[in-house]
């Protein structure tokens, strides 16, 4: 009994469908994982942008937390928007309490149409208490220059920042390149525990519609775990799959627009050697 591959999003609710605990819930059915949810915080949100948001008491955080540890066999889980230093906290607080498994950090800050998701408080309490707990974070461009303090652009300096994010506790690091300059290719850093390095590298699409790919991506990674696949492989596997789910798009909104999660992984991804 309860043996079916168990996971769990910490995150923040986006009403539109295309993010968030939404994003996360679609995904790891997707990739046929039992999905469950901590809610952080609740927005009103569309593919124009979010127009509010609410935290959660701090309380309902814990009992959320309680009632799957107190039931459920959750192998995997991931972070993603947490509001502000309080309930980040609230969360690192539960996460030392319960055994969730591995621990994806997406370590959202700002959403696709630039509305602020994490009080500038709480990027130092994610960076010296979430990462030190993360079995791999995966920020973007610019999450990683606030996390390190460092300006990338370059490939030599996504390196180096992969490796900063390494020092300051998290075991395997993913720098997501979607916001790179290269017109043609989205290029993400892989830096692994055991010092492997490599790249991922998968056709550029000109399009809107890459609302909740950071999501996507970290959702994917967390569900291919809790299968028990290996770091290596459950990067890649998400990589090949959030680029399928914008390569095969569906039309919803009139803004940034979701993925199709739906959609099965790319064949066009390239790995190479760092």
């Amino acid at each position: 009994m309860n043996e079916f591959p168990q996971v769990a999003t910490i995150a923040g609710t986006d009403s539109g469908g295309g993010a968030g605990v939404m994003a996360d819930l679609k995904t790891m059915q997707a990739r046929h994982v039992f999905g469950t949810a901590v809610v952080v915080a609740v927005t009103a949100q569309n593919t124009l942008g979010v127009q509010d948001f609410m935290a959660m008491p701090t309380k309902l955080i814990d009992e959320q937390f309680a009632s799957l540890a107190a039931d459920l066999d959750i192998r995997a889980c991931k972070t993603g928007m947490l509001a502000d230093a309080e309930h980040v906290h609230a969360v690192i607080e539960n996460l030392k309490r319960v055994d969730f498994g591995p621990l994806t950090v997406d370590p959202v800050m700002i959403a696709k149409g630039g509305a602020a998701l994490l009080a500038a408080d709480a990027i130092k309490t994610v960076r010296d208490e979430l990462l030190p707990l993360a079995t791999v974070v995966t920020p973007n461009l610019p999450e990683a220059e606030r996390l390190t303090g460092q300006a990338i652009t370059s490939n030599q300096a996504m390196v180096t920042a992969g490796h900063a994010l390494q020092g300051l506790g998290a075991d395997n690091v993913i720098i997501k390149g979607g916001h790179g300059d290269n017109p043609d290719l989205a290029n993400d850093f892989v830096l692994l525990a055991d010092g492997t390095a490599f790249w991922l590298s998968a056709p550029r699409i000109d399009t809107v519609r890459t609302h909740g790919t950071g999501d996507t991506l970290s959702a994917c990674i967390t569900a291919e775990l809790a299968k028990g696949r290996s770091m290596a492989a459950a990067i890649k596997t998400a990589k090949a799959y959030v680029a399928g789910t914008i390569q095969d798009g569906i039309q919803v909104g009139h803004g940034h627009g979701p993925l199709n999660h739906w959609a099965t992984p790319s064949e066009q991804v390239i790995v190479y050697d760092a």
